[in-house]
This record gives structure tokens, C-alpha cells and sequence, in this order.
């Protein structure tokens, strides 16, 4: 489990909001500018659409007279409303004539230049063209005569009025932060009721894993008996085991581990007779082959169950000797995973310090001489070391104590590690 949720969770809630507030404030901005596009779109074509009538009443009766008077309306009409150039053509696609604003001559000039490519267009057309802060937009009419044939077109530059764009960027801005806004409040509305799914979670998560550990200690404790006249066995190496892990600074997810094969390390020996398990004698050459079958039939029994899988270096490793002559792989030195190497000495320690059906219980002096002695070549150095320079306090600890009190210390550990 993440160990600071309230760090992770904020982080990933900010995390969330910056993201969302920049997908949805982009997708606002965009239909913000497109209403804008197309609300100056209309009224660019309902100023334009003044001019029209007046051309095409030209068209159908030119002359210099004529064309005067309309020059003289144009001039006046573009002083008035937005357009800052009209241009009218007729239908050979050449001039007839334009109007241009007279407070809007540099601006005119600075404009994008346009050709003939609207010449051809049978419908009225908009593009937008923006010089600073200013919008404007060119537009294209054609005139059409009462049986749809173009008579001619006028071209013209729309301003944009500065009031509405600039209301328009208001209402854009205050829609982008409503929606951050919005957003940060629903994220933050969010932080207890995942706070308060997580607590549940690890509720029953701490259920599960106490009803597989008690299996756990269950089968470990089965499995004990089957060579040993008690299941104490299991809870003293399991002490043992976390004792050490702690002086080695083990993260809680090496812990699990150790204390999962700590209790199964001998799980295959199920597959073992009791007349190899139990025999007060030494064993034979065939017996004690059969006896190390008990590593890969433990094994086997692991891997089809994924939360056991991270006890697989204890139970699979700790035959294992630091000089190689080991078995069943024959790893040698830090080859040999950590835990593997930490149970070694306990497991070795504890059998020498506890009674057997085929011997008593060493002393304590006599059994840290075994390990001084062993280590380097069946024991990590390091490791045995670190056992030994805290092994009489942990014996006096642990080895001499009851049942009950030793399960009441390993559950102790568990919570903290699980």
C-alpha cells in the first residue's frame, strides 16, 4: 500500500485538475472564438448586404451619372458602419469601383491583398484576417440577377467592433474560470470520498491478509509437526527472522516475504515419509537425497498461489550455502537471495537450540561457536555476524518463551509489516 495517501492523492488530484482544466478551458476557448467568428460573420454580411441593392441597381442601368450617385451612397454608407473597404466588380470579374474609409486608409494598406479567387464563387464567403488585436473579415456577395445568373460581386473588409470582441474575451475568460473553478471543486470534492474508499480498502485488505495469514500459520505450523514435537518452531524462526530484517533495515515488502517463508520453509516436506522425517538416526546417502527433494516439491506447491510467490527465496534458497557446496541450486555468495541468507542462520540456529526426536538442545554458547564458525563458508559473514552480536538478547528473548506469548509477539509484527 501507498504509504503517504494524502500526498499521493493530492498530487494526483492537482495532477487531474491542471489536466482537465486545460482540455475543458481549451474546448471553451475554441466555441468562444467561434461564436465570436461567426456573430461578426452575420454582421458583416448584414452591413454588406446595404450595398447590394444599391449595385445592382447600377448594374442594370449603368452610366457615369449613374455610377456617381452610387459612389457618392457607397462613401457615405462605409463612413458610417463597419466595413473599411467595399469593392465592386462586375460580371467580367473587373472593377467597376470602391469606397474606402477615409479614417481607415493605413489600415487598408496593411490588410493581407487579396487576388481573384472569390471570382468564380456562386455563394457569399467569410475569412477571417486579424492584424493585432483587431479582427476583421473579408467577405465576398455575389449578385444575382432573377434567374440566378451573377451579375457581378462587391468584396469587402469588415472591422470587427471593438466592444463586442472585447466582450467576447470577457465572456471567455469568466467561462474559463468558472470551469476551473468547477472543476477544482468537484476535484476536491473528490479527496475525502477517495480518502474514505482507501480506509475501506485497506480495511479489507488488512481482513484478507489476516484470514491468509492465519492460513499461513495454520499450514506452517502442520508442516512442523511433521519432524518436531511442536509448531513453536515456526513463530520462534519467524521472530528470528524479523528481529534481523529490521536491523537490516528491510523494506515492509522484503519483510512480508521473509515472514511468509519463514512459516513455509519447510512446506515440502509434506511430500516427505515420516520414516525419512522422523528417524532418530543419521540418514542414508538415498534418505538424504530424498529428504533435499524437499525444496522443489515446496516449490511447486508455492507457485500456484501468487500471494505466497514473494516466499519463494526462503523456501526455494535456504539450503543454500554462502560457499556454494549447497543445495539444490548451488548458489553461492550474494547469488543467493537476502532472505534465503538471513533464514539460514536462524533456521540453523534455532534447530541447534531446540530439541529434536534425534537430539537434545545445544546450549547457547556452543550453538553461536557452530555459526562463528560456519560463517563465510554456510553463512553470509556479514549476516552471521549481526546475528551473533545480538543473539544472546534475542535468545533470551525468544528461545525460552511459551507459545502464547511468542504468537502474541509475532502478531506484533505482522501488523506492522502487513
Amino acid at each position: 500500500m501507498i504509504d503517504n495517501i494524502h500526498k499521493w492523492l493530492v498530487l494526483r488530484l492537482t495532477l487531474l485538475w491542471l489536466v482537465l482544466s486545460l482540455m475543458v478551458g481549451s474546448i471553451v476557448q475554441y466555441l468562444g472564438h467561434t461564436s465570436l467568428d461567426n456573430h461578426v460573420v452575420n454582421m458583416a454580411q448584414t452591413e454588406t448586404s446595404h450595398y447590394t441593392a444599391d449595385f445592382d441597381a447600377y448594374l442594370k442601368s449603368p452610366s457615369p451619372q449613374a455610377l456617381a450617385v452610387f459612389n457618392q451612397a457607397i462613401q457615405s454608407l462605409i463612413e458610417k458602419d463597419n466595413l473599411i473597404v467595399v469593392e465592386f466588380y462586375g460580371a467580367d470579374s473587373k472593377k467597376v469601383t470602391e469606397a474606402v474609409k477615409s479614417s481607415a486608409e493605413e489600415i487598408e494598406k496593411r490588410l493581407p491583398k487579396h487576388g481573384d479567387e472569390f471570382s468564380n464563387a456562386s455563394g457569399i464567403i467569410c475569412e477571417k484576417l486579424t492584424l493585432g488585436q483587431d479582427i476583421f473579415m473579408q467577405v465576398f456577395v455575389p449578385i444575382l440577377d432573377s434567374a440566378g445568373d451573377k451579375q457581378g460581386y462587391l468584396e469587402g473588409i469588415y472591422h470587427a467592433p471593438g466592444d463586442i470582441v472585447a466582450r467576447n474575451k470577457n465572456e471567455i475568460l469568466l467561462a474559463l474560470a468558472l470551469v476551473v473553478v468547477i472543476i477544482f471543486v468537484i476535484t476536491l470534492a473528490l479527496y475525502p470520498l477517495i480518502i474514505r474508499l482507501n480506509h475501506k480498502l485497506l480495511n479489507y485488505s488488512h481482513i484478507l491478509a489476516l484470514t491468509n495469514i492465519g492460513v499461513l500459520k495454520v499450514l506452517g505450523s502442520a508442516i512442523a509437526k511433521l519432524d518436531s514435537d511442536t509448531n513453536i518452531h515456526n513463530f520462534r524462526v519467524a521472530l528470528y527472522s524479523f528481529r534481523i530484517g529490521e536491523k537490516l533495515h528491510l523494506s515492509h515488502t522484503a519483510m512480508q516475504g521473509l515472514i511468509k517463508g519463514a512459516f513455509l520453509h519447510d512446506v515440502g516436506k509434506i511430500a516427505i515419509t515420516d520414516a525419512i522425517l522422523l528417524k532418530p538416526d543419521k540418514l542414508t546417502y538415498e534418505e538424504f537425497e530424498t529428504m533435499k527433494t524437499h525444496v522443489s516439491h515446496g516449490k511447486e506447491i508455492l507457485c500456484s498461489y501468487d500471494w505466497l510467490k514473494d516466499a519463494n527465496d526462503v523456501v526455494c534458497y535456504h539450503h543454500e550455502k554462502f560457499n556454494g557446496s549447497g543445495y539444490l541450486s548451488g548458489l553461492k555468495g550474494e547469488d543467493i537471495p537476502l532472505n534465503a541468507r538471513i533464514f539460514a542462520v536462524v533456521d540453523v540456529f534455532d534447530a541447534l537450540t531446540s530439541r529434536r526426536p534425534y537430539k537434545e538442545p545445544f546450549s547457547l554458547e556452543t550453538s553461536m561457536g557452530i555459526i562463528r564458525k560456519d560463517r563465510c563458508k554456510h553463512f553470509d559473514p556479514k549476516i552471521a555476524d549481526l546475528f551473533l552480536e545480538h543473539a544472546e538478547a534475542l535468545y533470551a528473548e525468544i528461545c525460552s518463551e511459551n507459545e502464547p506469548l511468542l504468537h502474541s509477539k509475532l502478531e506484533e509484527c505482522i501488523k506492522i509489516c502487513f
